[in-house]
């Protein structure tokens, strides 16, 4: 794909600089079109002001120091990341788990996909969504998904410490208060995550998963399960391996052939 991102000719304020749409919508997005066949995506951004743009840059004449100000689809592009990324670091195969139909059901508020490496033989991560609006629920409580994975899905060696990691916000309609594992960029002006612990931020988890487990995602946010072990992105080799190690492969004669077993998901 030579270029996409949430809407035409820079964006639509208040949608495309939110967490729903700039980030959790991106990621979505973006691993739909791996599974469908795509091998590489390229995320549109522009000159200041633009509302998709992954970040901007100090208030004055171009160039001026000062801190920069980390938006939405920036959080997509490192969750995304991890989650396609592979052991073998040649590529991964993505399937879409149509949970609750949400291939077809616009209604849907759940997806998931599962990153399998480049052979399709075994899952790296399962990726989990839930779009619920809290402001929809009597409680916070009542908008979390719980997903069941199966035993089958995780290697043996990795069953019993599964890594865990959440895409949280304050609100759907945020555009600044928003973490990745933990760690956020709000109110930080020189890239560098730093750990938060407030209440919107859900933390880093690990599971026991040797008779398989399940996840329970808030709503809104995303979870990436690292059923195959790896939960920290290689940098290891050259510029240019470590480039290709973040596109995603998807071949659809492999897609076909990885059957994980059963998902389920509720709502509690």
């Amino acid at each position: 794909m030579s270029e996409f991102n949430s809407a035409s000719c820079g964006g639509v304020p208040t949608i495309s600089d939110t967490f729903a749409v700039g980030t959790l919508w991106t990621i979505d997005y973006a691993l739909q079109m791996a599974a469908v066949g795509y091998s590489a995506a390229y995320l549109h951004t522009r000159e200041r002001g633009i509302s998709y743009n992954l970040f901007a840059p100090p208030d004055g004449p171009n160039g001026i120091p000062g801190d920069w100000v980390t938006n939405p689809p920036y959080y997509a592009l490192i969750a995304t990341a991890e989650a396609l990324q592979t052991t073998d670091g040649i590529g991964s195969v993505v399937v879409d788990l149509n949970i609750a139909n949400s291939k077809t059901d616009k209604k849907a508020t759940v997806a998931g996909y599962a990153v399998y490496d480049s052979k399709g033989s075994s899952v790296e991560q399962f990726v989990l969504f839930n779009y619920a609006n809290v402001s929809n629920f009597p409680d916070t409580s009542a908008a979390t998904a719980t997903f069941s994975l199966p035993a089958s899905a995780f290697i043996t060696s990795n069953k019993t410490g599964v890594t865990v990691k959440y895409l949280s916000a304050s609100g759907l309609a945020e555009k600044y208060n928003i973490a990745w594992g933990g760690q956020s960029l709000a109110g930080v002006g020189n890239g560098i995550l730093q750990d938060n612990n407030a209440t919107w931020v859900v933390q880093n988890q690990q599971l026991e998963c040797t008779n398989g487990c399940s996840v329970s995602v808030p709503g809104a946010a995303m979870a990436v399960v690292f059923a195959g072990g790896v939960d920290k992105i290689s940098v290891k080799g050259s510029q240019e391996n470590n480039a290709r190690s973040l596109t995603f492969l998807a071949n659809p004669a492999i897609i076909t052939l990885c059957i994980i077993g059963s998902l389920i998901v509720t709502t509690l």
